[in-house]
C-alpha cells in the first residue's frame, strides 16, 4: 500500500540505523511509488515518496514476456529520471538497506538465501540484470530460470538502476518472513 511507504522506509532504516549504525539509506518499494528514508542520526535526516512504483514500471513497460529493447530503454529512462535527483541526498559512505519482500524475492532468485542483513552484491544484480535483459531480446527462456513475470523485472530494474546510479556496491536485505 503506497499510503504508508514511506513509513514502512523510515521503519527499515530505524531497524537498520540500531542493527548496525552509520549512515543508513533505506530503499522501500510499492505499487506506484517507493519509500526512502536517509540520514546518520537518531531519526532520518529524509524520508522521501519517490514517484517511482515497481508494479506501474511493470504495467506500463514490461507487460510482455518480451518487451524489447524500446520498452526497456524507456523504463530504464524513467527510472533514472525519479533517482537521480536523489543523489546529492545520499550521505558519503551511506549503508543501503531494505526490507521489501520485492527485493527478497530478486535476492532469492538470485540465489541469496535469506538470512539477517544478507548482502545482495551490486555485480549479482547486475548479473541477474543481463540474464533477463537476455531472455525480454529473445533468448528461449528454457535456457534460464529467472521467473517471467513483469513485477520480477521491475523490481531487478529498479534495484540495479538504484545500485548503479546511488554509487552503492551492495544492499543489506534485512530478512523478513513476508514472501511475494
Amino acid at each position: 500500500m503506497n499510503d504508508d511507504i514511506q513509513s514502512r522506509a523510515r521503519a527499515t532504516w530505524l531497524q537498520a540505523r540500531h542493527e548496525l549504525g552509520g549512515n543508513i539509506t533505506a530503499l522501500e518499494f510499492g505499487d506506484t511509488a517507493s519509500g526512502v528514508a536517509t540520514g546518520g542520526q537518531s531519526a532520518p535526516a529524509r524520508v522521501i515518496r519517490l514517484p517511482l512504483g515497481v508494479g506501474a514500471l511493470a504495467r506500463k513497460y514490461l507487460r510482455a514476456p518480451k518487451p524489447g529493447e524500446g520498452a526497456i530503454e524507456a523504463a530504464i529512462a524513467e527510472v533514472e529520471e525519479a533517482i537521480m535527483p536523489l543523489r546529492p541526498l545520499v550521505p558519503a559512505g551511506s549503508r543501503c538497506v531494505s526490507g521489501d519482500s520485492r527485493v527478497a524475492w530478486v535476492a532469492g532468485v538470485l540465489g541469496f538465501e535469506p538470512a539477517p542483513w544478507v548482502t545482495l552484491t551490486t555485480e549479482a544484480v547486475e548479473h541477474g540484470f543481463n540474464r533477463w535483459v537476455s531472455i525480454a531480446l529473445g533468448r528461449p527462456a528454457t535456457q534460464d530460470t529467472l521467473p517471467a513475470s513483469a513485477e520480477f523485472a521491475a523490481s531487478l530494474l529498479v534495484l540495479r538502476e538504484w545500485l548503479h546510479h546511488l554509487s552503492f556496491a551492495d544492499i543489506l536485505l534485512a530478512h523478513t518472513d513476508a514472501g511475494t
